[in-house]
């Protein structure tokens, strides 16, 4: 499962459990991007926590899971994070015989046509779009133009993906709770180490 998590929130853990028990997946493993390439301007940069606090924010909120694990592997590379080259690292981590499935949010699966290296990732994996209930995307279109490419791709709506990042930002900026829209050693986290409370 890939993506920021500035910070992890409810909704990507209930999304990867949804996603653990309706694919029978043996584990998920989230990554947390050390950059976003396709994510860019000043309010990103400012709004994004440190890759220290981020994946120490995902450690706090998989530690009850058995199932859930924490990979820095695209933080330790330092380098902006492709999805193919960490794909390709774990094709080759657990071998051949090992399906992989590509969790993200649909929103981000929408640019998909438009990412480096996609013709390559129906090699290693099918992709596993997660989406809130108010969030429509044009499902046909999409599949149009992604045919070519030999991608498998699955839409799980997840009713608690109504929580964002930029929510949880937006409420510990204006002073308001976070709990139970984050785990709660994740709030706690970010309260301690006074994250994303720059005002705009």
């Amino acid at each position: 499962m890939g993506g920021s998590f500035n910070p992890i929130h409810n909704g990507h853990l209930v999304a990867a459990q949804e996603a653990h028990c309706k694919f029978n997946l043996e584990r998920i493993i989230f990554v947390p991007a050390y950059h976003n390439p396709y994510k860019t301007g000043e309010k990103y940069e400012r709004e994004l926590a440190s890759t220290f606090h981020r994946f120490t924010m995902i450690e706090l909120a998989t530690s009850s899971n058995p199932d859930f694990y924490v990979s820095s592997f695209e933080i330790d590379r330092q380098t902006p994070s492709y999805a193919l080259d960490t794909l390709k690292h774990f094709h080759e981590e657990f071998g051949e015989g090992t399906s992989l499935y590509f969790i993200t949010g649909t929103d981000a699966v929408m640019t998909m046509p438009h990412w480096q290296g996609v013709e390559e990732f129906h090699k290693y994996c099918e992709v596993i779009a997660v989406t809130r209930p108010s969030y429509i995307p044009q499902y046909e279109e999409f599949l149009g133009k992604v045919a070519h490419l030999g991608l498998k791709v699955y839409f799980v709506t997840i009713p608690a993906l109504e929580i964002s990042s930029s929510d949880v930002r937006d409420r510990v900026r204006r002073g308001m709770p976070i709990r139970y829209l984050t785990p709660t050693s994740v709030a706690i986290y970010i309260e301690k180490h006074g994250l994303y409370q720059e005002q705009e």
